[in-house]
């Protein structure tokens, strides 16, 4: 597993939570592949201009097919918070914001995807509309008050179980 050290800024205030990923203090966001179980999926950063960029290669091989990268363990305390806000750009294969509640991989995730891009998008997102998965595939549960302080990890994860090469630049995570 590849570490790399994001740099990242959190600021919080009464109305808004944002995780920047340019010109900041550091935290150790990380890259987690399907090396993990056997696959052969590659996930790589490097700082840009504007934030950070996570870009590589998905496989299928060896029953592989996904490569992330995350925040740290932590409590994400989200009940002042409506919705969710991600400035980002794309090409390839697309990617999905993940809210983790759960250090067991196998028990259920929220996610919303994040398709490809033709440029800079802020896509924002109501909490209440992330829905629910178990091991990528839709339990049929969605985010409800209770989920919001049981957040322990975020990130992002390839979202289509195909092989490519993707792109994935990264500025910002705003909750307000």
């Amino acid at each position: 597993m590849k570490l790399f050290t994001a740099m990242l800024l959190i600021i919080c205030s009464s109305t808004a939570m944002e995780i920047t990923f340019k010109n900041s203090q550091s935290n150790d966001w990380y890259i987690i592949n399907d090396g993990v179980m056997g696959g052969l999926s590659k996930g790589k950063l490097k700082p840009t201009k504007e934030g950070v960029l996570f870009y590589g290669n998905v496989s299928l091989a060896n029953n592989g097919g996904f490569t992330s990268y995350r925040s740290p363990w932590q409590r994400f305390k989200l009940a002042p918070y409506e919705k969710v806000s991600i400035r980002y750009r794309s090409e390839g294969i697309s990617q999905a914001f993940v809210m983790e509640t759960n250090q067991r991989f196998y028990l259920p995730n929220f996610k919303i995807s994040l398709p490809a891009t033709e440029g800079w998008e802020t896509k924002t997102v109501a909490l209440a509309d992330f829905k629910q998965y178990r091991l990528g595939y839709p339990t049929g549960g969605v985010f409800t008050e209770e989920d919001k302080d049981k957040i322990i990890r975020i990130g992002f994860i390839s979202d289509e179980k195909r092989a490519g090469d993707f792109s994935f630049e990264i500025v910002s995570i705003t909750f307000e």
